[in-house]
This record gives structure tokens, C-alpha cells and sequence, in this order.
């Protein structure tokens, strides 16, 4: 919003929900779709009909949705329902599941174009939801190169010292938001094949699983992850299921090499230069790839959000170009 604000476009911003802390410049239109007595699990169903009224009762040159709305001109992909079931071997749990699922149907059919997130997420958006391949326009998600960078590359003793990291082993770092569908226990169960070996994980996260292994350090959720980033030796994110897993993009930016496993659509951006994908859950290969990422060197280009099109301003330009391809007259 505040890159196309800033620009001279008039951004109409159609949301159910105003947060008071977030600052939004005055030049920008908000329209609220009121759901206050519509129970949760629904919302989204009632906010696509208030979509379309609003919708209706306005003209813009070109519309973008980030959920499960069917009345725009492009729609934001950053993962499916019936792909994120599939990989997790989930079956249908009930009416919100097939809601869900209808809702990412309709949104695909009605938009002219669908920007999935990843490869990964194109691909489940062909042999899942059967959209063509036509429509589809691969998005990576945008990273804050402000804060996410190699500004702090050089000064790694400060930020280990800061935080605890340990003075003679190398420290994986593994940044969660969640336990099972992260990879966490997976993980657990690798540590504590590594317990003799000099090396650490650090957890900077709001989940933790409790545990005894010595070589594993929880700190806890961190606004700063960023200096976790210039601290650690590797990420590592062994997720069993992640669409495209923003932390490994915002490492690469921060000049960290990363371990993740086939299942996260951010691999695309993982060459062999900057990090290694692991094409299976077996364990001896993870161990073998742990040990191989800390006793290689790294360099990683401190370009990288130009060269893969991670910046805002890129993202948002692409946007732009998408979208009037979209929509010009045939």
C-alpha cells in the first residue's frame, strides 16, 4: 500500500478488520466489510459477498485479493488448501475444510491471472485445483531488505556473545512458528544423533517442545531475527509441508546458508551456491548435509534480493505488469 501510495496510484484498500496500531497514509480509501457477528470459521464466506457488492458500486483500473475472494482481477497464491491436506496425507476434517477449498476454486476461476508463491505452489495449483498453466505467474514473496541484509555479516562475535551462542561449536538456527508441520520433532530427533559433535541448534521461536539434549538452546520468540541471521553458521528447516517459508529468503538476504528439505517451496531460490535442499526425510542424509553445510564456506552475494526479485519494489512492479497484461483489451 505505501509503495503504490507513494508512486501517485489511488489504493483502495477493502478489508473486514482494522487494526488501530497500523498506520495507513490518509490517501489511502479503506472499505470495511462488517463481520463482527459472523462467527470465525465463516468470515471468509461473508466477506467475499461483501467483496462483491463493494465491487459493483466501484470502477478500479485493477484489483488484487490476498485471500479466498472470487471478484478480482489477479489473486495471491501463497499456498493451497488441498496441497497443504495432501502433503500432511490430511483427508477432508469437516465443512470448514471443503468451505475452504471451494473458496480457493472459485478465486482461481474468477481472476484472470493467480500468482502463486512458488514452483511448488504452481504445481499444486495445476495437478490439484486443475488451474491451466496460462494463468498461473510465479511470485516469489517480497522481503524488508531494511532489515534484512549484510550489514551485520561482520560483526557475528557481538551478535553470538549477545545471545549465548556457544564459542566452540557451529550453531544451526531454526526459526519456528509452529512444532509438528515445522520439522521441530524431526529436528530433535537429529540432535540428539549429533549430542558428541561440536554442534548447537538454536531455537528462536513461541512453540517450544520441552527437552534435555545439551546441544539444544531455546530462545525464545526474538524481534531481531535478523541478528540471529548474522550470529548463526546455517539455518536449517526440515518442514514437512511449507508453501514457501519467507525465513529462508530473509537468511539468504542476511548472507546465512540454508538447509531445508523438498518440501518448502522457497527451495527454487536455493542453489548450490548459497545452500542444499534435502530430497527426503532419511536421516543419514540429513546428518550428512548438517555436517556438509558447516564445514563448507560460504559466500553468498549480498545482491540477492535484486537477482531473484525479493525486494518490495520489485515485487510490487511485477505486480503492476502482471496485472495490466491481465486486463488491457484484447
Amino acid at each position: 500500500m505505501n509503495y503504490y501510495s507513494s508512486k501517485g496510484h489511488q489504493v483502495h484498500l477493502i478489508v473486514s478488520k482494522i487494526d488501530a496500531d497500523l498506520i495507513i497514509p490518509t490517501s489511502i480509501k479503506i472499505h470495511q466489510v462488517n463481520l463482527k457477528r459472523v462467527p470465525k470459521p465463516i468470515r471468509m464466506w461473508f466477506f467475499n459477498k461483501g467483496l462483491k457488492d463493494i465491487m459493483a458500486e466501484n470502477s478500479f483500473d485493477l484489483s488484487i485479493s490476498l485471500g479466498r475472494t472470487s471478484h478480482q482481477d489477479l489473486v495471491m497464491c501463497p499456498g493451497t488448501h488441498l496441497g497443504y491436506m495432501k502433503a500432511l496425507n490430511f483427508r477432508f476434517q469437516g465443512p470448514i475444510d471443503r468451505m475452504n477449498v471451494y473458496l480457493d476454486k472459485l478465486a482461481y476461476r474468477d481472476s484472470k491471472l493467480v500468482l502463486a508463491a512458488s514452483e511448488q505452489v504452481k504445481d499444486e495449483l495445476r495437478n490439484y485445483a486443475n488451474v491451466p498453466e496460462s494463468k498461473i505467474r510465479v511470485l516469489y514473496p517480497p522481503t524488508d531488505t531494511n532489515k534484512f541484509n549484510q550489514s551485520g555479516i561482520h560483526r557475528k562475535r557481538e551478535w553470538r556473545d549477545k545471545y549465548g551462542f556457544s564459542n566452540t561449536k557451529k550453531s544451526l538456527l531454526f526459526v519456528t512458528t509452529g512444532n509438528h508441520l515445522k520439522g521441530y520433532d524431526f529436528l530433535l530427533t537429529l540432535m540428539a544423533k549429533l549430542v558428541d559433535e561440536p554442534i548447537e541448534l538454536i531455537i528462536a521461536g513461541v512453540k517450544p517442545i520441552q527437552t534435555d539434549l545439551k546441544n539444544v538452546k531455546y530462545l525464545g520468540y526474538s524481534e531481531n531475527v535478523n541478528e540471529l541471521m548474522w550470529a548463526a553458521d546455517a539455518l536449517v528447516h526440515p518442514a514437512k509441508y511449507e508453501a514457501y517459508a519467507q525465513v529462508v529468503s530473509e537468511s539468504l538476504l542476511c548472507g546465512l546458508p540454508v538447509l531445508v528439505s523438498h518440501m518448502v517451496g522457497a527451495k527454487s531460490v536455493v542453489t548450490e551456491d548459497v545452500g542444499i535442499v534435502v530430497n527426503s526425510f532419511n536421516e543419514e542424509l540429513w546428518l550428512s548435509a548438517i555436517q556438509d553445510i558447516l564445514n563448507r564456506n560460504w559466500c553468498i552475494d549480498p545482491n540477492f534480493s535484486e537477482l531473484h526479485g525479493l525486494t518490495v519494489e520489485r515485487h510490487c512492479e511485477r505486480i503492476l505488469q502482471l496485472g495490466m497484461e491481465a486486463v488491457k483489451p484484447r
